[in-house]
């Protein structure tokens, strides 16, 4: 890790600071703000009257998707958050060397000027890439053999494979809407120990087994007909559904690139976030001396660790169970404002910054056209980019005899990622375009949570909360429903 920049030396500084805010910003566009307890982002004052106060909360929750935000804001089926499945990608790659594609199980290997890319000659290690590859762009021909006993004569040209041929707007029919049916449900877990000084530690984590069920359907204006009649003698765009959109025809293709496109569920750990935090309340008086305001800083820094599962990247319905392996440090603050009897308003931001990995096997683009589904991998460096909030909090307490509630607004937005490619021989670090996968990186979300708690007796409490997407970019559109019981010491 290259720790020793400005930037990097700055944030560290902050981070050794005895003071912080309860964040829990997560490295995560499937579930960017992790949702612990009923009291959300809690940066808020509470009185205790004892030296030391101890808390466990336990928060059971469930989650589910409905579409997601593409980068234009468009509401989208959640498989197509960064683009729509682009399968005529697989068979684009670099002007003069024509990497149209290789199964990534196999080394990168480039013959000298040559790569290994499907045709005749290789046609055995990967048959469904060749043969869609023949077919869609006429190569090989006199008469070309392709399954279910159909033949195409040289005469056909679909130029599907040619990237000049490219059109977003005219190809995108032809490819899937990917719709995803995602559920993630578990256990969150909170503990708290608090100092009457105003110094805390708070540690966060969970348990999860999360769903993904992949369901492909066809694109507006695209029906194609299945099976064909006969071999079409002239183009016939819905032929191509043979080639690569039936379901078991494109499992088989993405099969030989090394992409498993099956339905995914993993029962693992999220990650945990330890932070310190510090809250000093200070007591406004009227001209009367009578207390009418309690104005309370609170600011907090934290580490997560990655004791969370990362993203398999052979896995296309893989996500990860926290910041995608990656240590980060964060710092918080907010600014509240207690009216005694009344409300609480709170007013705050913070920033999570994570460390640069160098990671091996990571799928980068090899093609600007290319989207979502990326056939090579690669050796790289990645540093993410800047995650940051802003926050605003209406807290009530004890509002109705042993009833509590509060609503957060949150803003969040996380900086395009920095892709630095290392590959052990450097002229091949030349085929990749990892500035596709910087821009996806890029995401932001505008998000709503709000509970309610009921308090039994000054040791037990028990509440229930939501967490729900208002608007955003490149993010699904969550919604969480989730309990908390309170044990305090």
């Amino acid at each position: 890790m290259k720790l020793f920049n400005s930037k990097k030396l700055f944030l560290l500084f902050l981070y050794f600071i005895p003071s912080s805010i309860l964040s829990t910003l997560m490295y995560n566009q499937y579930d960017p703000m992790a949702y612990h307890t009923i009291y959300g982002i809690n940066k808020t004052y509470k009185k205790q009257d004892s030296k030391f106060q101890a808390s466990i909360n336990l928060s059971p929750f469930y989650q589910h998707a409905s579409y997601a935000k593409d980068g234009d804001g468009n509401r989208v089926p959640e498989g197509d958050m960064s683009g729509w499945w682009n399968l005529f990608g697989l068979f684009y790659g670099v002007t003069g060397n024509e990497i149209k594609a290789a199964p990534t199980t196999k080394t990168f290997v480039l013959n000298g000027a040559v790569p290994n890319i499907p045709n005749a000659a290789t046609q055995s290690s990967y048959p469904k890439l060749t043969d869609a590859w023949r077919v869609l762009d006429k190569q090989n021909g006199d008469v070309v053999k392709v399954p279910d006993d159909y033949n195409l004569t040289n005469d056909i040209d679909f130029n599907y494979t040619d990237p000049t041929q490219f059109d977003s707007n005219t190809f995108r029919k032809f490819m899937p809407k990917t719709y995803v049916d995602y559920e993630k449900f578990g256990v969150r877990t909170q503990i708290n120990f608090n100092f009457d000084i105003g110094l805390g530690i708070n540690l966060k984590g969970g348990l999860v087994d999360y769903k993904q069920v992949p369901i492909f359907e066809n694109y507006e204006g695209f029906t194609p007909f299945w099976p064909p009649e006969d071999a079409p003698a002239e183009k016939n765009d819905s032929y191509i559904y043979k080639y690569l959109r039936r379901p078991d025809v494109m499992e088989d293709i993405l099969g030989e690139v090394g992409l498993d496109i099956s339905r995914r569920q993993e029962t693992t750990l999220e990650d945990t976030h330890i932070e310190v935090y510090f809250q000093l309340p200070f007591e406004v008086m009227d001209n009367d001396d009578e207390h009418v305001l309690t104005f309370v800083p609170y600011l907090a820094a934290g580490i997560w660790l990655p004791t969370g599962k990362e993203k398999n990247q052979d896995a296309a319905f893989s996500i990860p169970t926290g910041n995608d392996g990656f240590w980060g440090i964060t710092v918080d603050g907010q600014l509240n404002f207690d009216i005694p009897g009344s409300m609480l308003f709170g007013f705050g931001g913070g920033v999570a910054y994570y460390f640069d990995r160098n990671l091996d096997d990571y799928r980068v683009a090899s093609h600007e056209y290319q989207q979502t589904i990326f056939p090579w991998k690669a050796k790289i460096n990645k540093e993410p980019g800047l995650l940051w909030n802003f926050n605003a909090t209406v807290k009530a307490i004890e509002f109705i005899d042993n009833f509590s509630a509060y609503m957060d607004f949150i803003y969040l937005r996380h900086n395009r990622d920095t892709i630095t490619m290392r590959e052990d021989d450097s002229s091949r670090n030349e085929y990749f375009v990892p500035k596709i996968n910087e821009e996806n990186s890029k995401w932001w979300a505008t998000m709503f949570q709000g509970g309610v708690e009921y308090k039994f007796s000054p040791g037990i409490q028990m509440g229930l909360g939501f967490q729900t997407h208002l608007s955003g970019r490149r993010v699904y559109r969550n919604t969480t429903i989730l309990g908390t019981m309170s044990f305090v010491f």
